[in-house]
């Protein structure tokens, strides 16, 4: 039973390292040569009208990367601090 366990942990940790190295490769290539450098200091918003579909997609994949890893991060801190209280 432990066994089985020990793959199902690691199953989930190689599927969640597989979406993030996606996320990666997709936003390196997209989102940070497309759109961030028009998000930078003040966001013309009215630019993002004349955006193409790739440009669209580039943010959609920037911004859903950056939520998904902010959100990650607070959930591995969670489980940290709670594991580190419960001992």
């Amino acid at each position: 039973m432990y066994q089985n366990q020990e793959k199902i942990a690691a199953k989930r940790h190689n599927y969640l390292l597989l979406i993030l190295t996606i996320y990666t490769v997709l936003s390196g290539i997209y989102g940070m040569n497309l759109v961030i450098s028009k998000l930078k200091g003040n966001i013309n918003w009215d630019s993002m009208k004349q955006f193409s579909i790739f440009e669209y997609i580039a943010l959609i994949v920037a911004l859903s990367g950056i939520l998904i890893s902010i959100s990650l991060g607070v959930s591995s801190l969670w489980n940290l601090l709670k594991d580190r209280f419960k001992t």
